[in-house]
């Protein structure tokens, strides 16, 4: 068969190929979806070397069990694959300075190893916001959830950017202090959850 003939097929037919110890299906596979999981995992981790590892090791298991896993989404299965992958790096290296100051929209992750549902971890941030300084947390929840720049804020409050930029600092830290606990889920959720308020 060949390649280019491959490249047609849909992604339940290339599973089916990958099954059948079929190379090129992988390779078609791999082409489809390298570039796309680097790029979610980039969003959070910012690492480019870290963020390459993650997504070639998730191929290179997809290829070793490629026999007994039954995958029914493709496109799905990956996507959830690298949230997860991400998220134990994140649990392992401790960067949440930098992912907690990220702009980026953080998907939520499948599974947070301390069976903490979505649901427990929205409450426990909206506790948090809501213990926050009235002016605080009203920058804050501006900033995540209507996603308004500094500047955008700091013209709709009348106050100087610089003083927009030291609440969120502000923000940032006390929901670090208080939710330690909690703190890699809801870097993951932080964007997500506060939609929800």
């Amino acid at each position: 068969m060949l390649l280019q003939k491959i490249q047609d097929r849909t992604d339940k037919e290339l599973l089916e190929l990958l099954r059948q110890d079929d190379s090129e299906a992988f390779e078609v596979i791999y082409k489809k979806y390298f570039n796309r999981l680097y790029g979610h995992a980039f969003k959070m981790l910012r690492d480019k070397a870290v963020c390459k590892d993650i997504v070639q090791e998730i191929f290179v298991q997809l290829w070793a069990k490629r026999h007994t896993q039954d995958i029914q989404a493709l496109d799905a299965y990956l996507n959830a694959i690298t949230r997860f992958q991400v998220f134990k790096t994140i649990r392992s290296s401790r960067v949440h300075e930098d992912l907690f100051d990220s702009e980026h929209e953080l998907p939520v992750c499948c599974n947070t190893e301390n069976n903490v549902t979505e649901k427990e971890i929205s409450m426990v941030l909206s506790s948090g916001v809501a213990q926050l300084p009235e002016k605080c947390q009203a920058i804050f929840t501006m900033s995540r959830m209507q996603h308004l720049s500094t500047k955008e804020i700091a013209l709709k409050l009348a106050i100087a950017p610089k003083t927009v930029e030291n609440q969120l600092t502000i923000a940032l830290r006390k929901l670090r202090v208080n939710f330690a606990d909690f703190l890699p889920a809801l870097i993951l959720v932080i964007h997500y959850s506060l939609r929800q308020f």
